[in-house]
């Protein structure tokens, strides 16, 4: 998520997307009766029953459905046109959906904002600046270092192996692994769990090699990607691979799956309470370290008061993706938990 303005006289928030992700949290956090503003198409026809032409227009819609595709990327948003430019291309009250996508610049007006869901979309601001993965394309000639971060690609340098086809084998062997000690001491530095070799040939399969043979310790988990070069295009490359998806979802789940075995756990000692009678009652006598809660809820008058008393109160609030299996989970128990303070120590 990037240039968020929160505009406080007129409760509209400015923003772009940037991520799949953040379609998700505009997903959860646009309601029935939001009024939303961004660009679009509409088909004009000058005449009836002429084919008519795409015009790009700017619309503001009173949010009457949500939607979110998977599969193509696009947060949908549907509802009546209140206001529209240019204005012949515009009809009031007609019905219209926004197709939101990462970089479309958004308007969200809500009667009223709650701090949790403000303090939401800056954490995803922070989260966006944050690595999540590294990764070093490279050959024979080069390794390009990048970060993937939650806005995009982070190209941060280069490094040359200086090898040559007409060294002598045994001056070509020195200087190989003096290019992989090079790119090993860099993805040792990397501010990062998981760091991904790719690229073209063999270099990529040499330096596991190198790694596992040598015992080399890299307080890393390393994975090996084939990639058509050690180029930015090969960061990329990787970057929109399956396995980079995986990795991505998968420590969002397993997130999701340490919080909810410390809601069983906290079940087991008392430590831990379901329904939202019985958290508000933890919550006024002061118990609450964590909230867990379901996306599918998030909209109800209830969830939000009660989410909205334990963000005033500095409770953690973990909102889980209901289809998921530990959302699934938590959907047995109300789709909302609460964990004791005493219990996350």
């Amino acid at each position: 998520m990037r240039d968020v303005k929160f505009y406080e006289a007129t409760n509209i928030v400015k923003l772009v997307p940037e991520t799949f992700e953040d379609l998700y949290l505009l997903a959860m956090i646009i309601s029935t009766g939001d009024k939303v503003s961004s660009h679009s198409y509409r088909r004009f026809r000058a005449e009836e029953g002429d084919v008519g032409e795409q015009k790009e227009v700017f619309i503001k819609l009173n949010v009457e459905k949500t939607e979110l595709d998977k599969a193509a990327g696009r947060l949908r948003i549907m509802g009546k046109i209140l206001e529209g430019r240019p204005e012949e291309y515009v009809k009031i009250n007609s019905y219209h959906t926004l197709s939101t996508g990462p970089g479309d610049l958004m308007e969200i007006e809500k009667q009223q904002w709650s701090d949790f869901i403000i303090r939401r979309i800056r954490q995803a601001v922070a989260d966006a600046k944050r690595p999540k993965l590294g990764i070093i394309a490279m050959d024979d000639e080069k390794a390009t270092i990048a970060y993937v971060r939650g806005y995009g690609i982070d190209l941060t340098g280069e490094l040359y192996s200086h090898l040559s086809k007409k060294m002598k084998e045994k001056d070509f062997e020195k200087q190989k692994e003096a290019y992989f000690k090079d790119i090993i001491s860099t993805a040792e530095r990397m501010d990062v769990e998981i760091v991904i070799f790719a690229g073209p040939g063999f270099m990529k399969d040499d330096i596991k090699k190198y790694i596992e043979s040598n015992r080399i310790p890299i307080r890393k988990r390393l994975l090996y990607v084939a990639a058509a070069d050690a180029e930015r295009s090969g960061v990329r490359e990787v970057m929109k691979s399956e396995i980079v998806s995986k990795i991505l979802e998968s420590e969002h789940v397993k997130k999701e799956f340490e919080y909810l075995d410390l809601f069983f756990r906290g079940i087991r000692t008392s430590g831990a309470v379901s329904g939202i009678d019985k958290i508000k009652a933890a919550l006024d006598e002061y118990k609450v370290g964590v909230i867990l809660v379901n996306d599918s809820v998030l909209n109800r008058d209830e969830i939000k008061s009660l989410l909205d008393q334990a963000d005033k109160s500095g409770v953690k609030i973990e909102i889980f993706n209901s289809d998921d299996e530990a959302g699934k989970q938590l959907g047995s128990f109300k789709n909302i938990a609460a964990v004791e303070k005493s219990l996350l120590k």
